[in-house]
């Protein structure tokens, strides 16, 4: 059906076609016409003054092929553009939408169903992502001295999961046989990330600020400090705010394990274009939770949840900016996903295209 219809319209661009490149040649034929009559004219005279050759072609011969070369010119261009239209009409469709990030939902749209290039894999990036977020949900601090860590740590880590990022961003522009589009977009979602990593940074100082007369009585204990206490005397255990916050600790696995991680195929690629923005909404759900906690359990300002709040947000635009590189992906490589969703006469003969 779907080739039926575009053979006919086919049928009826080729008939345009024609039409328009005769009636260009007419149009063209016109002015030669006067244009030859005046170069015979002063052929002639020139001729009768013996200041050109008697013999030869007659002057102004050539006004006349033009209309022949235009109109061969248009109806040459014009069939081109209509065999590249019955090409693309005919050629098997590549699934361009996904709304969704990552895997969170069935393709249920469009012919391939939920079997699409590369949604057979799961990014490495999501999956160390999916690791910060379990591991963060799993930790409880034992002291303010230990939340406090963990607002200190925020840039490093929030640092530690874009460098990942901007390896991928390097690795398509120099690596990866990619459009020069798809670098420039995944350096866009680094940018962001980026800038949620300058916010993070603010945090840790304005804790310090606001939290000045709490922290000296850890930093500048008085005597007998602990009667101020509102429960029991706790031990000290020598912990410090500035030691690796947990955060930090697992984060920076993403960031180590990305940079030993090379891709073997563009499937692979594709998975993990398709999972930043599901991995970025793993660490910004780690980041909720410390907001969440700050506000609801924490003793703290709450000028430092509106400032983790800040770094929460700027995430989820990056997050929502990533979305867009898997369908950037097909629709910039779509003749190349289609070899592999819809193979011609099966894979065996289409893989006699590989190099």
């Amino acid at each position: 059906m779907k080739k039926g219809k575009a053979g006919v319209r086919y049928v009826l661009r080729s008939a345009a076609a024609k039409v328009a490149a005769g009636a260009v040649g007419a149009l063209a034929l016109v002015p030669g016409l006067f244009l030859r009559a005046g170069a015979a004219v002063m052929g002639g005279l020139l001729r009768l003054l013996r200041l050109a050759p008697r013999t030869g072609t007659k002057w102004g011969i050539y006004f006349t092929r033009w209309s022949l070369h235009l109109a061969k010119k248009v109806h040459t261009r014009l069939m081109a553009k209509a065999k590249k239209q019955l090409v693309a009409e005919t050629r098997p469709d590549v699934l361009t939408d996904f709304e969704e990030p990552g895997h969170t939902r069935p393709l249920t749209d469009g012919p391939f169903g939920a079997d699409y290039f590369g949604g057979n894999l799961v990014s490495v990036f999501q999956t160390e992502t999916e690791a910060v977020r379990e591991a963060y949900a799993a930790y409880d601090p034992p002291m303010m001295l230990a939340v406090a860590a963990e607002y200190w740590g925020l840039p490093e880590g929030v640092t530690s999961v874009a460098e990942a990022v901007r390896q991928l961003a390097v690795n398509t522009a120099d690596k990866y046989p990619a459009d020069a589009k798809m670098a420039d977009q995944v350096a866009a979602v680094y940018a962001l990330l980026h800038q949620a990593a300058q916010k993070a940074a603010e945090v840790g100082p304005l804790f310090a600020k606001v939290h000045e007369n709490d922290l000296r009585r850890y930093e500048e204990p008085r005597p007998g400090e602990h009667m101020w206490n509102i429960l029991e005397r706790r031990p000290d255990g020598g912990f410090d705010q500035r030691e690796p916050s947990r955060f930090v600790a697992v984060a920076q696995d993403v960031a180590h394990v990305y940079a030993r991680y090379e891709p073997g195929h563009m499937n692979q690629v594709a998975a993990e274009y398709e999972g930043i923005p599901a991995g970025i909404e793993n660490i910004a759900a780690a980041i909720s939770l410390l907001q969440v906690r700050s506000n609801d359990r924490y003793p703290v300002d709450k000028a430092v949840v509106d400032a983790i709040t800040d770094v929460h947000q700027l995430l989820m635009q990056a997050a929502s900016a990533a979305q867009e590189l898997m369908p950037s992906f097909r629709r910039l490589h779509a003749p190349d996903i289609a070899r592999h969703e819809a193979p011609r006469n099966g894979e065996e003969s289409e893989a006699m295209w590989d190099v």
